[in-house]
């Protein structure tokens, strides 16, 4: 079978569907197609020597249908039965060239479609009704898929978004991992992983960060582990609130689970996230969150955890950070809390995804 994606950059789809392919069972051939370049997790798959390979037939943002019969024609060639994809421009290639081929296909989603306008609309909804199964992260985007593309039930499942207990696990000695990191042993340290994006919002943590810097609290060291197309504005805002002592852009990090694990309060302020595996990440290592009160954290958090924040109120963000920094027993009650949450179990979905590509792989 082939996961097919355009590039693999730093991401949760990449990360969980490598993550899950180290537990499917033997008797399943995976490999990682990439349609344009292979991109950080790309290169880093290729260099643990998993099966992945650029199939160059979609270099630029410009569409040929003669890509499609090309890609078709390397299934055919590879003995692919089953191809599983997770976003937009891989999904309409992979759903178009399975057909070509004559297999079978999977799209995943992590979201519902509120609106289906233009052409990207058009192609969705074939794209969908094409498919011979549909992957949703949780019930509700199941529902709510179904009615949107009119599909059938029955090929539609859950498969929530899972982390590798292998990588992500409590440490015992969290100075020692921050020795090892160059980090402060004594130093309060908070942080947060997710792309430096727009909807990630960090602005409200440069906001929060700067309401304490003003009321005389404690300040954390905070670092935001990623890269992306918000750095000035973000550098910009923390020079001009002067946090530039507290308020770190530590880039992105690979591995970045030790990164993790040296944390004593992980941080995600997004205005939106499908299933956040950066959530699941700290909930493994036991690291007290707090969270914007958004659908894509409350689905795993629920709504009552007590470290939840409005995206936009950057007063009672900086009220629960400042409450989290002085206060042990309330990172106490967030732990507490968390581990009574249930977990997806990332060996169990594997078994899930690889009945699945039985079935297809064996459906007349």
């Amino acid at each position: 079978m082939a996961f097919l994606f355009v590039s693999m950059p730093v991401g949760g789809a990449e990360d969980f569907l490598l993550s899950a392919s180290k537990y499917l069972p033997a008797e399943i051939d995976a490999r990682f197609v990439c349609l344009r370049n292979l991109g950080v997790l790309g290169e880093e798959a290729k260099q643990a020597g998993l099966p992945i390979e650029v199939v160059s037939v979609f270099p630029t943002k410009r569409m040929n249908p003669l890509s499609m019969l090309r890609l078709a024609r390397w299934f055919r060639e590879n003995g692919i039965q089953v191809v599983h994809a997770q976003s937009y421009h891989d999904q309409l290639f992979g759903v178009i060239a399975a057909k070509l081929a004559g297999i079978r296909s999977i799209v995943h989603q992590q979201k519902t479609f509120l609106e289906l306008k233009g052409r990207k609309g058009f192609f969705m909804r074939h794209i969908y009704r094409w498919a011979d199964h549909v992957i949703a992260l949780s019930e509700e985007t199941r529902r709510d898929l179904i009615a949107a593309f009119a599909l059938d039930p029955k090929e539609v499942s859950v498969v929530p978004n899972a982390i590798d207990p292998a990588v992500f696990r409590p440490v015992e000695n969290r100075d020692a991992v921050r020795s090892r990191l160059g980090l402060d042993p004594k130093k309060f340290l908070a942080g947060s992983v997710a792309s430096l994006h727009p909807t990630k919002n960090h602005q409200a943590t440069i906001g929060a960060m700067s309401l304490l810097a003003k009321r005389g609290a404690a300040l954390p060291k905070f670092l935001l582990f990623g890269e992306g197309q918000d750095r000035p504005a973000l550098e910009k805002g923390i020079a001009d609130h002067h946090l530039g002592e507290h308020l770190i852009l530590a880039g992105r990090k690979r591995p970045v689970a030790p990164w993790l694990q040296s944390l004593d309060l992980f941080v995600l302020a997004s205005h939106w996230e499908g299933q956040p595996l950066a959530l699941l990440q700290a909930l493994d290592c036991q690291i007290p969150i707090l969270a914007s009160r958004i659908e894509g954290n409350t689905a795993l958090l629920t709504d009552k955890h007590p470290g939840l924040f409005e995206p936009t109120d950057h007063a009672s963000y900086a009220d629960l950070l400042e409450r989290a920094i002085a206060d042990k027993d309330f990172r106490r009650s967030l732990f507490e809390f968390q581990e009574k949450l249930p977990r997806p179990s990332l060996p169990t979905l594997s078994l899930q995804l690889a009945e699945l590509y039985g079935r297809l792989a064996t459906k007349v």
